[in-house]
């Protein structure tokens, strides 16, 4: 897979197609990986991009501060150094909140957004901030699989699935843990409302984790629609491929 230079990092990336740039961001403890169903499935004339985040995957550099802006600056650095433009963006969970900020700070550089298992605009529950949770996840392979599993019901049992674990069991544990008051003081609430281009959220309907009311939330304050999928939990791409990728290519513009 490619690798680039974007500020101080080497971001690892996978992309395919050639046309309107499409952007990808994975969630917590997962990478790019969990982006290739979706790349399968590209709509012709689409230039996809989907990277790892600091801390997470191939992508190597320096810690931060892993806030949810400096994310969001690192995608900054990513698009201008594959010379992008404007580019449609596409965030899963933590990813969602890396691209509403990044629709926040930088509304020229995009056509449009989808949101997918949104993570919490008004800042993530305090029950979920658990630093030794995130420890275990890092130490215990079947603790982390039991643990995805159980957000991501609908995921293969096969060995993409068991890569999946594998790479997201290699994240950084100082990107885990500092994410831990990153997402807690994230807090855009209706100010998300001033995105004024084509947006969407798209939520699994079995999604006990940031689905059902916190879903509502923020397509409500996003102002747009919300699509739930049926039968499907956290993980949309991977638990009902063909399905979201057509709910995708018909909210992008």
């Amino acid at each position: 897979m490619p690798v680039v230079r974007a500020g101080d990092l080497d971001v690892n990336y996978r992309e395919a197609g050639a046309g309107t740039p499409l952007v990808l961001i994975h969630g917590n403890w997962a990478t790019s990986s969990w982006w290739e169903p979706t790349l399968a499935r590209l709509q012709p004339g689409r230039y996809a991009v989907a990277y790892d985040m600091r801390g997470r995957g191939a992508t190597r550099g320096r810690d931060s501060d892993y806030s949810i802006a400096s994310l969001a600056a690192d995608l900054l650095a990513l698009v201008d150094a594959l010379g992008l433009g404007r580019i449609d963006l596409v965030g899963h969970s933590l990813g969602s909140c890396v691209a509403m900020e990044f629709a926040l700070a930088h509304a020229d550089r995009l056509r449009s957004l989808v949101v997918v298992s949104p993570g919490w605009i008004d800042g993530m529950p305090g029950a979920y901030a658990v630093p030794e949770r995130q420890r275990q996840l890092k130490d215990d392979p079947v603790f982390l699989e039991t643990a995805l599993r159980a957000i991501v019901p609908g995921a293969p049992n096969d060995d993409y699935w068991r890569r999946l674990v594998r790479e997201g069991g290699e994240q950084s544990l100082a990107a885990a843990l500092a994410l831990l008051p990153s997402l807690t003081d994230w807090k855009p609430g209706d100010a998300v409302g001033s995105i004024a281009v084509p947006r969407v959220v798209i939520s699994g309907a079995l999604d006990l984790f940031t689905g059902g009311p916190n879903a509502t939330r923020v397509a409500s304050a996003l102002g747009c629609e919300l699509v739930t999928m049926a039968n499907v939990g956290h993980g949309p791409m991977i638990e009902a491929p063909d399905d979201f990728a057509r709910i995708l290519w018909e909210s992008l513009p």
